[in-house]
């Protein structure tokens, strides 16, 4: 892992933790162990600093997803991601939430590069959900006639509904039963485009 990655990783923690506003400068230098000359040589900006963030999480989803895609059996593949992605452990349970959403609710504090980032970012994970669903209809898995636009973005509409109800939620049970009623859902029919 380079060190730009290491940072990055460390600076999504404190991001996904703290928040956009919350997080000061003095925060950031803490937690990636530097002195505000290098902090500002390698950032310009907290909000520099927050763009490339969103770049490199929405980056770190889209693997997870083109991964599911190239897997033989890609609903167990899809299942096991979700599973990893939205049941993170209780001293990460700020993780099950989405930093894009978290992001999102913050947006009217944004500089415009940050939030246009978000933008993208959420785009990027939206074509990670549809080159899933193309690779299982490929599989013959989904229903061949709905398009694979849709079907991509009802399952990130429903990726980050759950990824809020892992957060609230105390019962990881039902987290994987909806997850596992997400599967079933999928592979059934589907209302005509309208």
């Amino acid at each position: 892992m380079s060190d730009r990655t290491t940072m990055l990783n460390i600076a999504t923690d404190l991001f996904w933790r703290k928040g956009y506003q919350a997080t000061s400068m003095r925060d950031i230098q803490q937690a990636l162990d530097l002195r505000p000359g290098s902090l500002y040589s390698r950032f310009q900006s907290k909000s520099e600093l927050f763009e490339q963030v969103i770049v490199h999480y929405a980056e770190q989803i889209l693997a997870r997803l083109e991964q599911s895609a190239l897997e033989k059996d890609g609903l167990e593949a899809t299942r096991q991601m979700f599973i990893q992605e939205l049941l993170k452990p209780e001293e990460q349970r700020y993780q099950r939430q989405c930093l894009l959403l978290n992001a999102m609710a913050e947006s009217s504090k944004l500089e415009d590069r940050a939030a246009e980032a978000l933008d993208d970012a959420m785009a990027k994970m939206l074509q990670g959900f549809i080159a899933l669903a193309i690779s299982l209809q490929q599989q013959n898995l989904l229903c061949s006639v709905t398009s694979v636009d849709k079907i991509g973005q009802w399952l990130q509409i429903q990726f980050v509904g759950l990824r809020n109800t892992a957060f609230v939620s105390r019962n990881d049970e039902d987290i994987v039963y909806f997850i596992d009623k997400l599967l079933i859902d999928l592979q059934h029919q589907w209302p005509h485009n309208g």
